[in-house]
């Protein structure tokens, strides 16, 4: 057995940010993710922000995460979205480059003291005799232990998906989904529920004329998700 102060499950998004933020408060802490060169993977359209989301970003970088400090250091456009509207409603986006995301994010929790990086499949929850979690067990039946576990397994978690009327196990295409813990967590009187992601279709780019389309530029005028003026590098869109 393994010991910890804290088990984050899943290393999309939440669980980077879950990791670092009970690491840098002191806390041991194990980061476990599927494949570690997938932690912070973004899915086929790498973006940050957007409408409903963009002020989360500023958000969880005035708490001093990450997300925004990456996605200002590997965007490849940005643009405030809903200009044609009042400023309430205006939204920064940042299409990013997905390889360049994983490896920034990767490098900051690989060099941030107090966590550690494991890969591994959690298949059930170690639960204590007062009801009180004790840890998670791994596909191989390693057991890490840790008075808190945070679950941030996002679509993997018994995933599925489909093309056209055909569907397969996965988290994504071409990775596998995490199997045992939907089963665990029902078994402790959880309810589960599906959500439903949609996949724009591919387009081979040899089959289109762009001279017909209309290009749209990002922003001129630039604007950040992070506060941290250090990280304000404009890149080239």
């Amino acid at each position: 057995d393994e010991y910890y102060d804290v088990i984050v499950v899943g290393g999309g998004h939440a669980g980077c940010e879950a990791a670092l933020a009970s690491a840098r408060l002191g806390a041991n802490t194990l980061l476990l993710n599927l494949n570690l060169d997938r932690l912070a993977w973004q899915p086929c359209n790498p973006a940050v922000g957007g409408a409903g989301k963009s002020q989360l970003v500023h958000e969880v970088d005035a708490l001093g995460g990450e997300i925004g400090k990456v996605a200002d250091k590997t965007y490849v456009q940005k643009r405030v979205l809903n200009r044609s509207k009042g400023p309430a409603v205006w939204s920064l986006r940042a299409q990013t480059d997905k390889r360049l995301y994983s490896m920034e994010m990767t490098q900051v929790l690989e060099n941030c003291p107090s966590l550690s990086l494991r890969e591994a499949m959690a298949v059930d929850l170690v639960v204590g005799p007062n009801d009180n979690i004790e840890g998670v067990v791994s596909h191989f039946g390693i057991t890490f232990r840790a008075p808190s576990v945070v679950v941030t397994t996002g679509t993997f978690m018994n995933g599925k998906i489909w093309v056209g009327k055909q569907s397969a196990p996965a988290g994504r295409a071409g990775e596998a989904p995490s199997v045992g813990l939907t089963e665990s967590l029902r078994s402790l009187g959880f309810e589960t529920e599906r959500l439903k992601t949609g996949t724009p279709p591919r387009v081979d780019r040899r089959t289109v004329d762009f001279s017909k389309l209309e290009e749209q530029m990002g922003d001129e005028e630039l604007k950040w998700f992070t506060f941290d003026s250090r990280y304000h590098i404009p890149r080239e869109q």
